[in-house]
């Protein structure tokens, strides 16, 4: 289980407001897709993907809007 921390931010307009949440989706995307990598690549190779290697795959990656 991980550790998460709520904070909630006031004062915003709609527009920082709707550009927050899709920073953390984003954010969120990237998350899963490591943890993906990391896991792919110990199934095929039998190691494990350190985190250059990894940034290298996530690097090319492309980012829609959602």
């Amino acid at each position: 289980m991980y550790l998460t921390v709520k904070q909630q931010v006031k004062h915003l307009s709609k527009e920082d407001y709707k550009n927050i949440k899709h920073l953390c989706h984003i954010a969120k995307n990237l998350t899963n897709q490591a943890i993906y990598n990391v896991r792919q690549y110990y199934f095929n190779e039998g190691e494990y993907l350190n985190y250059e290697k990894n940034y290298a795959l996530l690097k090319h990656l492309t980012i829609t809007r959602c």
